[in-house]
């Protein structure tokens, strides 16, 4: 009979944990001395215990909640302890009201809306029956706040003989008058005319259209043509081309034909361009090979095209330092 009796005790005294909303915490800032701008941050904890779970789909989206008040952004984690699951919501509000005296505004309240598996459809939707539904609800308090204006208007100690009218206190708006404008308007003729006169210094400088073919610039129209010819490909007659144009841009800056055995002479009397002088001899040897011999395939490859047009990038950057 005892151990009958133990089993009666055990069955009937056992039972699935209730589940419960056991605590909204809610840590508030300040509630005084914000100016239009001003951003805040209020936290919000939620407890539950059991198989009671928060639904976060519907607490408030980012946006403006009235005219003077944004919901910047939300953001919410979960995790558990000691079997419950807790709930940390983090709202940070923008204030948008523009106030002439100290004023009190309110933050609105809104729901929590819980769910429990005993009571929630198949799809996950919230609870159809209201008093099943507030069961599980709470809310967020509405939070009062003390909006402080910009300037300094105590209008009893100004004025205590007097009604509470800005108008009494604050000056006329001025007058509307015209303004004159022909100073500012040779000021930004001016102005065009020395942005017009720079764009041109700066085309002619870098051998820009319409100053392409300009004297004193073989290397930088050179490096053009050579980056127009690579951008066809770097085959055998774009290789050719391109030795004949670096070739030609070195004719015209030498003043006179310019061979392999020229080029230390070249860099000597241009020291601008001696840091280039290995690169230089390479090209007139590769130059060499190419046009006077049948190995055309090794000149390549000592020499690519990609080293053409790096060379003369080099050659033309170094023309326009020494301008």
């Amino acid at each position: 009979m005892r151990i009958w009796a133990f089993l009666a005790f055990v069955i009937f005294s056992v039972h699935p944990a209730a589940a419960a909303i056991d605590a909204v915490n809610v840590y508030e800032p300040r509630t005084f001395g914000y100016f239009i701008g001003d951003t805040l941050e209020r936290d919000v904890e939620v407890v539950t215990s059991g198989s009671t779970e928060l639904f976060t789909e519907a607490l408030p989206r980012p946006g403006a909640l009235t005219y003077w008040l944004d919901l910047v952004s939300i953001e919410q984690k979960t995790h558990e302890n000691n079997g419950r699951r807790i709930y940390d919501i983090k709202l940070k509000y923008q204030i948008f009201y523009s106030a002439i005296e100290a004023t009190d505004v309110e933050i609105p309240a809104f729901p929590l809306k819980f769910k429990n598996p005993s009571s929630v459809a198949p799809d996950g939707t919230a609870p159809s029956d209201l008093t099943e539904a507030s069961k599980y609800s709470a809310s967020v308090p509405a939070l009062r706040l003390t909006i402080a204006p910009l300037r300094n208007l105590v209008l009893v100690d100004l004025m205590p003989d007097k009604t509470k009218e800005l108008s009494d206190v604050l000056r006329p708006d001025i007058a509307a008058h015209e303004i004159a404008t022909a100073q500012k308007e040779k000021t930004l003729a001016l102005s065009g005319l020395s942005l017009l006169a720079c764009g041109l210094l700066l085309l002619w400088h870098y051998a820009i259209w319409p100053f392409q073919t300009r004297a004193g610039r073989p290397f930088t129209q050179a490096d053009r043509q050579i980056r127009d010819l690579f951008s066809y490909g770097t085959g055998d007659p774009s290789y050719r081309e391109a030795l004949l144009i670096l070739h030609r841009a070195f004719d015209e800056a030498a003043g006179h034909r310019l061979l392999a055995e020229d080029a230390s002479a070249f860099t000597a009397e241009r020291p601008r361009f001696s840091g280039l002088t290995p690169r230089l001899q390479a090209f007139f040897e590769s130059s060499r090979l190419y046009f006077f011999s049948d190995d055309r395939r090794t000149a390549e490859e000592r020499f690519p095209f990609e080293n053409i047009k790096k060379l003369a990038g080099d050659l033309a950057r170094e023309e326009r330092a020494a301008a």
